[in-house]
Formats: structure tokens, sequence, C-alpha cells
């Protein structure tokens, strides 16, 4: 008969066959499975976990959120490093600011600078792991002038974050 259908997350909502929808949150998937709420959608047996779907769902929005990064480099739509984060804050150009995990330094000053330009503040990743996505050994802050790029970060690295067991 062959193995059991499987259960894959889909976040851009373009891969081939029947779908489900659930909140990008740890708990919604993890009360999904509880309920019983695949089972009844695809009408017959999965064999998954929240702690799965979850993980794997990280990953994609982890991907995405890298991905829209580099992205923003290529179209110079990033201000990458302290000194350039200024700059793009004097001038009034910050739609989103992007503070590794791990940063440390001058990092609580331009956090508290983004908010008083009502500049939306995500955390996400950690020096190292956006200064390889940016081209450099370690990158503690990077500054994202466009709008709709802004958003799609922000929206990514939310999913992200709410998808962790702890969250």
């Amino acid at each position: 008969m062959g193995d059991p259908p499987a259960l894959v997350p889909d976040i851009r909502r373009r891969a081939p066959g029947r779908g489900v929808s659930v909140h990008p949150r740890y708990s919604c998937l993890s009360t999904a499975v509880k309920a019983g709420a695949f089972k009844r959608a695809f009408r017959r047996e999965l064999k998954t976990n929240a702690a799965e779907l979850a993980q794997h769902a990280r990953g994609q929005y982890s991907r995405r959120a890298d991905g829209l990064l580099q992205a923003g480099l290529r179209s110079r739509n990033l201000a990458v490093g302290t000194d350039s984060v200024r700059e793009a804050m004097a001038s009034r150009s910050v739609r989103l600011l992007v503070v590794a995990d791990d940063a440390a330094g001058r990092r609580d000053e331009l956090v508290a600078q983004a908010e008083r330009l009502d500049g939306r503040c995500i955390v996400y990743g950690n020096k190292e792991h956006l200064g390889e996505l940016l081209g450099r050994p370690e990158v503690g802050v990077v500054a994202v002038r466009d709008d709709r790029l802004a958003e799609e970060i922000r929206r990514a690295a939310l999913s992200v974050a709410e998808l962790a067991e702890d969250a």
C-alpha cells in the first residue's frame, strides 16, 4: 500500500496538492495536531507532530528571510553595519531595523533611535549568520530602506520566532 501521505508546510502556498491553513505559530500547530484537525481535513490518518511541522516551517521562513536580506543587499536597499545604519536613520529612510540576537555595543542606542523614528525593529539571527548572508565576517545591525521588502522580512522573521516551541 505504501507510506502514509506526508504533511509538509508550504509557506508560499504554491505546492501542488490539498492544503490546510494554520497560523504560523507553534501553539496553533500544536492545537491542530492535538485536536485531530489534520486528520479531519485530509480524511485520513497522518503521522505528524507539532514539533516536526514547526521545525520544517521555521526552516522555510528562515530561508525566506535570508533570501530577502540578500536580495535587499543586491538591490542596495540595505544599510549594513552600525555607521551605515546611523546614516540611514539620520536621513529617515529606515523602514525596518534588523538586529542580531548577540549584537552588543551600540545596539540599544540604535534600537531606541529606531523606536523614536517610528521604525520597526526585529531581532533575527546572530552576528555570524547575518555576516555570512551579507558577505562580512559579522553583522550586528541592518537597516532596510524599502517598505515592501521590510514588511516581507518582518513577517518571515516573526514567523521564525513564533514557531519556536517556547514562543
